[in-house]
């Protein structure tokens, strides 16, 4: 249902904050210096839809007293950043629309260690998945990126950072904590396009170029319509995606369909060494789910055209895409199942 408030109100809305990242008291540290001496402070559990109710509720009531919105919100570390903004601000633009159409939810600001970062992405760390993806995450889908821990990384490390950064949140601020201020936020703020602004899913779109030469980080990405077959994808992740002749992949991300699984999009996220494979809701039938592969690289020194024919012969043939496609399911997969009941994965494939 709508909450329509009189719209004389809204101008007075300076919009909400949400801080989200790794360690409690940076944080704090973020949030407090980000707030204004008169902002409203939550900090609600680490539940995504508890979070948003107590933060949706919260902004409901100071627009109906006439009160600024003027909101910053410390989330638990760990909680499922992009969800959570997805979430709070379609509530919000249903609940309070602004007459000039801008939302509410003005800025994600995300709190990472460059340390930890450079450890999970480029020292070839290779059992911390969960981790890596999390914090790789939460710089996606964030405007505001506040670096703590920089003077653990060595200067080519800072480099290789700053321009992976770069790529992963194309239009993100970046900036390390010693140099956040109350005043560093632009305004309005740009949360409202998260949906959209990771730098992997920028990459996919229809009118960005599929190769992007950087230096030192490269883009590639790769599109085709048919299923890879698992056994030779396995063997060309192991032999082609370790560091070598392609390049050294430091974050890869998009959507995949195997020939053993055809009904079901796969999700394809690797960070550092590290590669997970798991199902998305989507049936492969639906003409609107992404068909075959598309998949966007971001690395040093990647060769395109050795990714790309690396990836050409994972997929079916001719003769294999022609045959029955119930015989695609007897091909060897040496990957993690899918439970088909839950759409829930298996272990992730680390390599």
């Amino acid at each position: 249902m709508r909450h329509d408030l009189p719209s004389q109100r809204l101008p007075r809305h300076r919009g909400v904050t949400l801080v989200a990242g790794q360690e409690e008291a940076a944080l704090q540290h973020v949030a407090d210096t980000l707030a204004r001496p008169d902002s409203h402070r939550l900090a609600p559990g680490p539940d995504v839809h508890d979070a948003v109710d107590e933060v949706h509720r919260a902004v409901l009531d100071l627009a109906r007293s006439g009160e600024p919105v003027d909101v910053a919100v410390q989330l638990r570390p760990g909680t499922p950043t992009r969800s959570t903004a997805l979430l709070l601000g379609s509530l919000l633009d249903h609940d309070l629309g602004r007459p000039d159409g801008a939302s509410l939810l003005q800025h994600v600001a995300c709190v990472v260690s460059a340390d930890d970062l450079a450890d999970l992405v480029l020292r070839g760390t290779d059992d911390r998945f969960a981790a890596a993806e999390h914090v790789v995450e939460l710089v996606e889908h964030a405007t505001l990126v506040v670096l703590t821990d920089v003077g653990a990384v060595t200067e080519r490390e800072h480099r290789l950072l700053a321009a992976l950064l770069g790529v992963l949140a194309p239009t993100a601020t970046v900036l390390p904590i010693t140099s956040l201020t109350a005043g560093c936020l632009p305004t309005p703020g740009r949360a409202s396009a998260l949906s959209g602004s990771a730098g992997w899913m920028r990459a996919l779109s229809d009118d960005a170029p599929d190769v992007v030469e950087g230096d030192p980080v490269s883009t590639v990405v790769y599109r085709d319509e048919r299923p890879f077959h698992p056994e030779r994808l396995a063997v060309a992740l192991e032999q082609t995606f370790t560091p070598g002749p392609a390049g050294t992949v430091l974050r890869s991300r998009g959507f995949t369909q195997f020939a053993t699984r055809a009904d079901r999009v796969g999700s394809w996220s690797s960070v550092g060494q590290m590669l997970s494979l798991d199902p998305t809701s989507r049936p492969s039938w639906h003409p609107e789910s992404p068909h075959g592969q598309q998949i966007t690289f971001f690395g040093l020194d990647l060769d395109a055209g050795l990714v790309r024919r690396a990836l050409d012969e994972c997929l079916l043939t001719d003769a294999e895409l022609l045959a029955d496609p119930a015989s695609w399911r007897d091909l060897v997969d040496p990957f993690p199942t899918w439970d088909d009941a839950t759409g829930r994965p298996g272990h992730g494939h680390a390599h």
